[in-house]
């Protein structure tokens, strides 16, 4: 089985579609997306409609709830905040049943798919490279061997073999399935690793390897619509950057 997990489009419909595209093109037999298809970015609506064509298993991120109120946007940064306002004017009735049927997690084949934590995935707690305590938390209530994530839009790698919690640095990496492993898949649409490249997983049970895939696209027809959205041109500025 080859499985594709996507994450955090954030409404950018030009990422979202190169990314569908290249998934296409790796014979993927599962495609899984990790939440916020909404927020920051000019087409919210079409970003779901693809979600929704093209994707089966799907969760809950943090801006997808905010979007239809069920979570407070008063912890959002200025920039967050503002998009979100303008994400709910733009959202039909139908998008907006659809973004309150996810849940916030999915169990498949020995796997756990979440948008953030795996620790009480509701809390919406980030996990970054450097996050000691909330790693430490994740890996101690680990029930599945593989655990994927999203929300810090950083793709990296954790495991924790026989005696400690290791950062793995390459792009790719081979299961070994006396570990645990916590599996952060990147963004799609705003990509904050200093690449402005969309970034996805795929997963290959037959060589039991998780690898992070890389996909140019055309930045700059997202940024003229945020501009001409009247959104935060901070935003438009930081896909060029990939921060």
């Amino acid at each position: 089985m080859r499985y594709a997990i996507l994450s955090d489009i954030h409404g950018n419909l030009e990422a979202l579609e190169a990314v569908l595209e290249d998934i296409a093109h790796q014979q993927i037999d599962v495609t899984i997306c990790l939440g916020d298809i909404v927020g920051y970015y000019p087409d919210p609506e079409s970003c779901i409609k693809l979600v929704k064509e093209h994707i089966v298993y799907s969760v809950a991120g943090n801006h997808d709830y905010a979007a239809i109120g069920l979570i407070d946007t008063k912890n959002f940064t200025y920039f967050a905040y503002e998009a979100m306002e303008w994400t709910k004017k733009q959202l039909s009735e139908s998008s907006k049943e659809y973004l309150g049927s996810l849940p916030l997690s999915v169990q498949m084949d020995k796997m756990l798919f979440t948008h953030s934590s795996p620790v009480k995935p509701k809390n919406f707690i980030y996990i970054f490279p450097n996050s000691d305590i909330a790693i430490q938390d994740a890996f101690g209530s680990m029930v599945y061997r593989l655990n994927f994530i999203g929300h810090s839009h950083c793709p990296f790698f954790v495991f924790q073999d026989e005696n400690k919690i290791n950062l793995h640095r390459d792009n790719s990496i081979t299961i070994n399935r006396d570990y645990y492993y916590l599996v952060n898949v990147g963004s799609v649409g705003q990509p904050r690793n200093y690449d402005p490249r969309s970034c996805y997983t795929i997963y290959d049970t037959d060589q039991e390897l998780v690898s992070l895939n890389f996909v140019a696209y055309d930045y700059r027809k997202t940024q003229k619509k945020v501009k001409n959205s009247n959104l935060p041109e901070f935003l438009a500025d930081r896909l060029q950057t990939g921060r």
